[in-house]
């Protein structure tokens, strides 16, 4: 991490320590908030406590066990943060937060850099010998209300569950679909659909017809059946919905304080922990995106974009947002941050940035290519280079 970043997660650390700044390091730490809408919002999830918990989740779930050990040090020895006149839980979070910082540190701060932009060259390029295909089989495991934990890939076509009086059935192309008489059933059961970073994408068919494709490193807790007045979902990561029409029974798709309602429409969440803002783009009919005190309506073209408020993009591209669904990545003008994230969560690889990359990019990329392939397109633009060592992706000037 070069000086400037070093001081900045510096100032970020002792912010969230509640250590008081001197004048000059107030200064810095405004001058670098007001560079830009990216820096605030990540400021802000820094020192949001559901965030905080949330991506250290993530990094414990990838073998991050000595930073969290850190972490319950620091939550059973007081001195390990700076005094403060605040509940356990407080001391708790924030201790996160600053360990966040300190582990995240290049990573969540070169995130947000802008850099010169390039075309990337669409051309065929051949692949080495050792290499990392694009995801070949669904991975994705349904969680009953028992606990009980079922492989996707391992259901034979047909009914292969029941939940109350709703089948579980999978179809010859690999959808899941819940089929019955709602009103059969008297009690409300949960399932959740678990799809893994690495796994092909997945549609989910629900009882009352509304079709879900969830992309990789993404889950979605549902009904069975919908028993009440309104049909609730909860869901991490991105889905894409074509909600089945029922005026009487309004649609909410609920994510990170976020809610979203219909009736019955086409759009797509983007609600990755690790990207800038909460995105719902509406392909066609209309939705209420709620957060606190702040609600919006959308028309179909337009993007609202979450963070601790709500900012319509009236202009959104919705061939790039509905890429994943297609078949592609689809870059226009994405920093190298963002478009390495899209690749680990596909490839299931991780990502180590060796110096800061000024970059980004501008093409489509069929998902179904092997991860070199991409690599070697996103080379042509001669600013930023590769080298592969096992599931790890080394990234360079």
């Amino acid at each position: 991490m070069n000086d400037y970043l070093s001081q900045v997660s510096a100032l970020i650390i002792k912010h969230l320590e509640s250590s008081p700044l001197t004048a000059q390091e107030q200064q810095e730490l405004d001058a670098w908030l007001e560079a830009s809408p990216q820096n605030k919002a990540l400021f802000s999830r820094l020192t949001d406590p559901a965030y905080v918990r949330e991506a250290l989740q993530r990094m414990h779930s990838y073998n991050a066990e000595a930073g969290w050990q850190k972490i319950q040090y620091a939550y059973t020895n007081p001195t390990a943060v700076a005094p403060m006149q605040r509940s356990p839980q407080w001391k708790y979070w924030v201790a996160a937060a600053t360990i966040l910082v300190a582990i995240a540190g290049a990573a969540l701060l070169y995130l947000y850099f802008p850099g010169k932009t390039t075309p990337i060259a669409a051309t065929n390029v051949p692949q080495p010998a050792k290499d990392i295909p694009a995801p070949a089989v669904s991975k994705a495991t349904i969680t009953l209300q028992n606990g009980k934990r079922i492989s996707v890939d391992s259901l034979s076509i047909g009914t292969n569950a029941l939940q109350e009086k709703t089948a579980i059935q999978k179809t010859a192309d690999g959808q899941i679909a819940y089929t019955g008489d709602e009103a059969s059933n008297t009690e409300m059961h949960f399932n959740t659909l678990t799809n893994p970073r690495g796994s092909k994408v997945i549609q989910l068919t629900l009882n009352d017809g509304t079709k879900i494709w969830l992309n990789t490193e993404s889950e979605i807790r549902y009904p069975v059946a919908f028993t009440s007045t309104s049909r609730e979902v909860e869901m991490k990561g991105e889905a894409y919905f074509e909600v089945a029409k029922d005026a009487a029974k309004p649609f909410v798709v609920k994510s990170n304080g976020t809610a979203i309602q219909v009736t019955g429409t086409h759009f797509n969440v983007n609600a990755y922990m690790d990207e800038v803002s909460l995105n719902v783009s509406l392909l066609e009919g209309g939705v209420k995106v709620s957060k606190g005190s702040n609600t919006v309506t959308l028309m179909p073209g337009e993007q609202a974009q979450v963070n601790d408020n709500i900012k319509i993009n009236a202009q959104a591209d919705m061939e790039q947002v509905m890429a994943w669904k297609n078949g592609s990545f689809s870059f226009k003008g994405e920093d190298i941050y963002t478009t390495m994230r899209q690749l680990s969560r596909w490839y299931n690889v991780d990502i180590h940035f060796k110096e800061a990359v000024f970059e980004k990019f501008y093409g489509d990329i069929s998902r179904d290519k092997n991860i070199s392939s991409v690599l070697k397109m996103l080379e042509t633009t001669g600013s930023v280079h590769f080298k592969t060592a096992g599931n790890m992706i080394e990234v360079y000037k």
